[in-house]
């Protein structure tokens, strides 16, 4: 690897969408001579990272200029806001605690990978998602630190002096900042045990530690099919709004729920029709013995049976699943975005959120229509007491209520609430834009999707807003008796029966027939297979069914499962 030039920023204010930043982002070469001092390039300022020294490939220019349809050449060197363009570098073969000399007096060790924020996106021209998309590039260059300062020249090559082969790759490092799953906890520790670590990559691999630890036995007591649940008990949460709290009626162990998820419930209606529903968990924990739903009574049967039911009841559960989680390893301030019922998933969010060892900022922003329609309303004020951390902001479209807003919950409400955003990086507070946040919103499907889609149009990053969404597919009747259904990948085939009422998905799994589901309510598209020969009543109309809510509709049914 060899120096081609040496660059600098100072400290100054940029327009970023409507945000006023302060960066040292913009770097341009220098003239010889070329110092590197105990603290960086000499005469380099930083406004936020307090990364020494950033070294980034000319190779690296071509990669981004094919990748993005640019011509590198318009890039000068220093554009990616490095101190040091060298001509080439393989982050899968430097590794952190690399120790490289350069030229004939400098010596840096290798102290992390590259950690994008909003300018690179800025300063390329690219939508805020890029810095998800940068991130998991391993093309992000290197963060060095200064063992040995002096004078380098163009031209002096970076030599490696030192290699432990057991510590993690710069693009390793890349997989476990830019993964949304739990990175692997032995690595993860060697690095966080390295005293040179960049505090940038410290900040974002430490957040990301507890949840490697939890992830051990995250898998654990998972079991498979229907499982009896005994209703242990039943709480007023309000108006039309109960919670139940459900425990396996074998006495067994649960397996740990992923903060967000939902259960299916199935429950036995008036005539012994059995009724399947979807409702999200509404608390957390890491080695629970119960778990517990909070649903509104609505107009469907099964709300409105559930509702009925008195403690010691029983209804069947799967586990848990879903994907619109809380990534428990996101140093990002987190906000939660509720209307109505939508803040039952919150809830186990909010829960996972301050069970963390050092639990950051986080804030709820909730509304409904009235106070009495307000569910955890007492247990979010004690919260609040109990977590300095924590703040929640309520609004309430029908009523008004002294230190609470009117109006229903609007993107301009959302983002005038989060004045406060900030980190801690290095020892010190860091103010952050609103659009650094980590957003989970919940509600009605329109109130998901137009609030999503404010926030992005307001310069919001797509890779930080999470919304949940129970929209199931309307699904027809069936007037058949029974069909024969031939699963054709497996080569395998079933007789179904319309007096059993198994769907598509039960069905194939009575005969052993594995294909992937997750929420088996239509909702997450999961089990969609192409139908071959005949119809079902969850016809897509585009050549697929989903095998979870959709049963024959003719009499002879070939799928692609």
């Amino acid at each position: 690897m060899r120096l081609l030039n040496f660059s600098v920023g100072r400290v100054q204010t940029v327009q970023i969408g409507t945000e006023i930043v302060k960066t040292a982002h913009l770097k341009e070469p220098v003239e010889e001579p070329w110092v590197i001092t105990e603290n960086g390039a000499e005469n380099d300022q930083r406004a936020v990272h307090p990364d020494k020294l950033y070294a980034f490939a000319r190779s690296a220019y071509d990669y981004w200029g094919e990748y993005l349809g640019v011509d590198p050449e318009k890039w000068p060197d220093g554009f990616f806001g490095e101190n040091l363009t060298l001509d080439d570098l393989d982050e899968t073969a430097v590794r952190v605690g690399d120790v490289f000399t350069l030229g004939s007096e400098v010596k840096l060790v290798v102290s992390g990978a590259r950690t994008p924020c909003v300018k690179l996106a800025w300063r390329l021209n690219q939508p805020r998602s890029f810095q998800k998309t940068f991130a998991q590039s391993r093309r992000t260059g290197v963060y060095l630190d200064v063992l040995t300062p002096g004078v380098v020249r163009p031209g002096d090559m970076l030599n490696r002096v030192s290699h432990d082969f057991e510590m993690p790759s710069v693009a390793d490092v890349c997989d476990f900042i830019g993964g949304h799953s739990a990175p692997p906890l032995a690595p993860l520790l060697k690095l966080l045990d390295f005293e040179k670590l960049s505090p940038a990559n410290r900040l974002l691999l430490g957040a990301k530690k507890e949840v490697a630890e939890r992830a051990l036995n995250a898998a654990e007591n998972r079991w498979s099919g229907w499982r009896p649940f005994i209703i242990s008990s039943i709480d007023e949460e309000a108006e039309n709004i109960k919670s139940f709290t459900l425990k396996p009626e074998d006495g067994g162990a649960l397996c740990q729920m992923r903060a967000g998820q939902h259960v299916n419930v199935r429950l036995t209606g008036e005539g012994g029709k059995k009724i399947t529903r979807t409702w999200s968990l509404s608390s957390f924990g890491y080695e629970p013995d119960h778990y517990r739903i909070t649903v509104l009574r609505q107009e469907g049967a099964g709300s409105r049976r559930l509702h009925n039911f008195n403690v010691g009841d029983v209804v069947e559960l799967r586990a848990p699943s879903g994907a619109f989680t809380l990534d428990m390893g996101s140093f990002h301030p987190v906000v939660l975005i509720a209307a109505g019922i939508g803040v039952t998933p919150l809830m186990a969010m909010l829960d996972a959120h301050l069970q963390k060892k050092e639990p950051g900022y986080v804030r709820l922003i909730y509304g409904a229509k009235t106070p009495r329609d307000m569910a955890f309303r007492n247990v979010l004020e004690e919260l609040k007491r109990k977590h300095p951390s924590f703040q929640a902001t309520y609004a309430f479209s029908r009523a008004k209520e002294k230190g609470c807003l009117q109006g229903r919950v609007t993107p301009d409400l959302v983002k005038q609430s989060l004045g406060d955003l900030h980190v801690t990086l290095g020892g010190k507070r860091v103010d952050i834009p609103w659009f650094e946040a980590d957003f989970y919103i919940c509600g009605p499907d329109s109130f998901c999707a137009d609030m999503k889609e404010a926030l992005i149009q307001s310069g919001g990053n797509p890779s930080h807003i999470h919304t949940e969404e129970f929209a199931a597919p309307v699904t027809g009747e069936t007037e058949i008796e029974s069909a024969n259904v031939l699963f054709r990948k497996s080569e395998k085939e079933a007789h179904w029966q319309a007096s059993d009422n198994l769907s598509l998905l039960e069905l194939a799994e009575t005969v052993g027939v594995e294909t992937a589901s997750d929420c088996r309510a239509g909702v997450c598209l999961t089990c969609k297979v192409r139908v071959l020969a005949g119809e079902t009543t969850a016809d897509l109309g585009d050549g697929t069914a989903l095998l979870c809510i959709g049963r024959p509709k003719t009499d002879a049914l070939v799928v692609d499962a």
